[in-house]
């Protein structure tokens, strides 16, 4: 997701000031999705603030519609974090297209190469087989490259994904809706060939999505979405500086400060960083642990951090970008917010989750509406889960949905 970002944070802070629950701006487009910490957002709120006087007039794109209040509703303001409930109303539809016949393509860029893991990391080869897809990770010491194979080979056909197929794209003889085929999984590539000697950019990623286009053989741009996974020792080296924990963008020249020129436009993809080690005061911000105690919620994470962002893509592959200015413009962007630009994976982030540990696990404890969960993919594996916005829930109102702790009715 990403022109400014959205955190997680707890609803009990929202009343410690308008500027303890503002985030920083970064330069990546749409939206990823944020780590549920306060502390990023305080050490920087001043400095914020300060950089946003200064803007004159303030920077595209933006979305808003300027319903909200003064100053809130200033276009190049960062804007509200998500908290652990839902963000009311519905999203709309800005023009866009979405992914009619979504296709995921899973790149694991680097994980072959040496160095691309700790020295006490326990390497083994993982032969991944997930229908007609297919590779080989020379090490995969957590078991997260497999997961999230199994994962995207998995989500389609899922009522959690199916909550996307009420979206719909504008198209000659009239709409379009999203559909939710069961394999959605289109290819795997274990891609050493072009070495990342170093952290990697986001420059980096898209080009190596233009060339997974390439090695792919990829003709329909608009329904592939490429996940740029990487190896902890070359993973993103933004997302705990920035306190994000992933995001999807979209490649568009003259944006974002030009990272993405020269490349071949109209690229979704996904910046997949390795999250088990995203850590912050000695725990994982990423969900590790979310939903499930002990060793079976260490992926937690994997599953409800990629989920959010490969739904957030079908539903906004144009990752909220506006061209042009003024009364010349024009929306990449399908559906997402009026208010406050957020996509269907950003309304409900870490919905219910506690301030410390995990969601209670609990047989009697009934969790609250629109929070995390468990599911079963289509091959009856159990993944933990967001929920995601669907605009048809509470009677056409809105709500979380699709996690299986949707509202009653």
């Amino acid at each position: 997701m990403f022109k400014s970002r959205r955190s997680p944070l707890r609803w009990a802070f929202l009343a410690l000031s308008v500027c303890a629950v503002l985030c920083f701006a970064s330069a990546a487009s749409a939206k990823p999705i944020l780590m549920p910490t306060l502390s990023a957002e305080i050490n920087h709120e001043t400095a914020i603030l300060d950089a946003h006087h200064a803007i004159q007039p303030p920077a595209p794109p933006c979305p808003e519609n300027g319903m909200l209040p003064s100053p809130l509703s200033n276009c190049g303001l960062p804007e509200l974090p998500a908290t652990t409930l839902p963000y009311p109303g519905n999203m709309a539809y800005w023009g866009g297209h979405v992914q009619v016949k979504p296709r995921e393509y899973l790149v694991y860029f680097g994980w072959g190469e040496s160095g691309a893991f700790p020295a006490s990391a326990t390497c083994r080869a993982v032969h991944l087989r997930e229908g007609s897809a297919s590779g080989t990770l020379p090490c995969d010491p957590d078991g997260a490259g497999a997961r999230m194979a199994d994962w995207l080979y998995q989500l389609g056909g899922t009522q959690w994904a199916g909550t996307t197929t009420q979206y719909y794209q504008s198209a000659s003889g009239g709409t379009q809706h999203i559909s939710n085929p069961s394999d959605q999984l289109a290819g795997i590539w274990v891609d050493d060939t072009n070495p990342t000697s170093s952290k990697i950019t986001y420059t980096d990623m898209a080009n190596e999505a233009a060339r997974a286009v390439k090695h792919f053989g990829v003709k329909d741009l608009a329904n592939a979405n490429f996940v740029i996974a990487q190896p902890a020792n070359f993973s993103d080296p933004q997302a705990l500086a920035s306190g994000y924990c992933a995001f999807h963008d979209y490649t568009e020249p003259n944006v974002s400060g030009g990272i993405y020129n020269g490349i071949e436009p109209g690229i979704s993809y996904t910046n997949m960083p390795y999250i088990l080690d995203i850590n912050s005061g000695g725990a994982n911000v990423c969900g590790e642990n979310a939903v499930n105690s002990g060793p079976s919620g260490k992926l937690d994470g994997i599953s409800i951090v990629l989920g959010h962002e490969v739904e957030e893509t079908v539903t906004d592959p144009g990752a909220e970008d506006i061209l042009g200015s003024g009364t010349s413009t024009t929306n990449l962007g399908g559906w997402y917010d009026p208010l406050d630009a957020n996509e269907n994976g950003d309304k409900c982030a870490w919905v219910g989750e506690p301030l410390v540990g995990g969601l209670p696990n609990e047989p009697n404890v009934v969790p609250i509406p629109g929070s995390m969960h468990d599911i079963k993919g289509n091959h009856g594996t159990t993944f933990a889960v967001q929920s995601l916005w669907s605009n048809q829930a509470a009677a056409g109102a809105g709500f979380c949905a699709g996690a299986g702790t949707d509202l009653p009715g």
